[in-house]
């Protein structure tokens, strides 16, 4: 059964304030922004969300202040089915990003850390890691997945991890116990700046998967394997806030699931393209979008992971 399958997602839940722009405003202007949204958010959070629709059981590991906004927040999250029992409640402003979202659909963000600064590898408890089937990290700094990763390798449980803006601190010594590693093509090109793509495989990695968001993802398996693909949005791109969370999660699911990459890649590039044509930070799922979103998804075995591993052909 699919609820039956448990992921656990450690990071942020934050309120994503959206302001949508034409252009951006040089010192002293001002201008007029075409529409607000202000809705809960968090790297963390929107893959649990995603993965709960999906149909998995998830278990949200976040801290999260007390105040209001953030408590009513997290209701909304528990409406979409995610659990938040292991979720730690702290005397501390909420976790805010702004997000300044183009015509295009493309956004920037500018993030403020509140009570998700709080989140420790101890929130991170062994009974609930001997629960889950994958533990997915998501935005917090590599000194936590190590400790939590360190722990999980006993219970012969996937680790996956994508460090969005802690990419900087990631070492190879960081990853040692994690399984898949997600980054987006600027992120690639920071650990390319520091150290060999082949070390991180030789240290346990068995996946890594690059983003690289209108134009598609690789995938590179520690075996040398390598699969490239593309999904067409089947709506016009809205909004692109929360699309990689929902790669994150539905490549995960089906990867447990099937045990395939080719596969997995499949079905994330479809919900990440499905959320696009969407505003907010949560993927809206809709069976029937999804398989028509599916049909706009295509995916090959690929030799572009030489330049992954900077290897000449």
């Amino acid at each position: 059964m699919k609820n039956d399958i448990v992921h656990v997602s450690v990071g942020n839940l934050n309120i994503d304030i959206a302001i949508y722009v034409d252009s951006i405003p040089g010192p002293d202007e001002s201008a007029f922004a075409r529409d607000l949204d202000i809705r809960p958010g968090g790297a963390a959070t929107n893959y649990a969300v995603a993965a709960a629709q999906y149909g998995h059981s998830v278990f949200l590991v976040a801290s999260v202040s007390k105040e209001p906004l953030a408590q009513s927040a997290l209701k909304l999250v528990e409406n979409y089915g995610v659990k938040t029992n292991y979720v730690k409640l702290v005397d501390e402003p909420p976790g805010v990003v702004l997000i300044i979202v183009y015509p295009s659909g493309e956004r920037s963000m500018i993030r403020y850390q509140g009570a998700n600064r709080l989140l420790s590898h101890e929130d991170v408890s062994d009974n609930l890691i001997r629960e889950a089937h994958v533990v997915h990290f998501a935005s917090v700094p590599p000194s936590l997945v190590e400790r939590v990763a360190r722990r999980a390798r006993r219970y012969s449980v996937m680790v996956t991890y994508d460090p969005g803006g802690f990419i900087n601190e990631v070492l190879p010594e960081h990853l040692e116990g994690v399984t898949t590693l997600f980054l987006n093509e600027r992120e690639l090109e920071s650990v390319k700046s520091r150290f060999k793509v082949e070390t991180l495989i030789k240290r346990g990695l068995q996946i890594i998967a690059i983003k690289r968001g209108a134009r598609g993802a690789v995938v590179l398996e520690s075996s040398g394997a390598c699969y490239s693909g593309v999904s067409t949005p089947i709506r016009r791109p809205v909004d692109s806030t929360g699309a990689g969370d929902a790669f994150d999660a539905f490549f995960n699911a089906k990867y447990i699931e099937a045990k395939s990459p080719f596969e997995a890649l499949r079905y994330a590039l479809a919900a990440g393209a499905l959320k696009t044509g969407y505003r907010g930070s949560f993927l809206l799922f809709d069976k029937d979008m999804f398989q028509l979103q599916l049909e706009k998804t295509v995916v090959e075995r690929s030799r572009e992971c030489l330049d992954i591993l900077g290897r000449s052909s």
